[in-house]
């Protein structure tokens, strides 16, 4: 089993209120299998939200760049900001776990 880590950028058409960083990072910790990374952070200017979340997967990086981009749009949906865009996604494999 493979950590890996999944930093991410969306773009929201509208105006971003104050609690949409809380709400994300509530989502990251209520979604199972995900395990947050990092704060929240809000461009109000720009109307982009970022956040990080790490996951365990089995096989190679393209399953976690797979099922990243799907819980990071299903973690956008549960913060209550289903117009918001993916502009950018990063994956990282942070550790190998034996499972012996």
């Amino acid at each position: 089993m493979s950590e890996y880590v999944i930093c991410f950028t969306a773009e929201n058409p509208g105006v971003l209120d104050a609690a949409a960083s809380e709400r994300l990072a509530g989502a990251a910790h209520a979604i199972p299998g995900t395990r947050p990374v990092g704060p929240v952070m809000v461009d109000h200017d720009r109307r982009r939200i970022q956040a990080g979340f790490a996951i365990d997967v089995e096989q190679a990086m393209a399953e976690a760049a797979r099922g990243g981009g799907r819980l990071a749009k299903e973690m956008l949906m549960a913060a209550r900001l289903p117009e918001a865009r993916l502009v950018e996604m990063s994956v990282r494999l942070d550790g190998l776990r034996s499972t012996d």
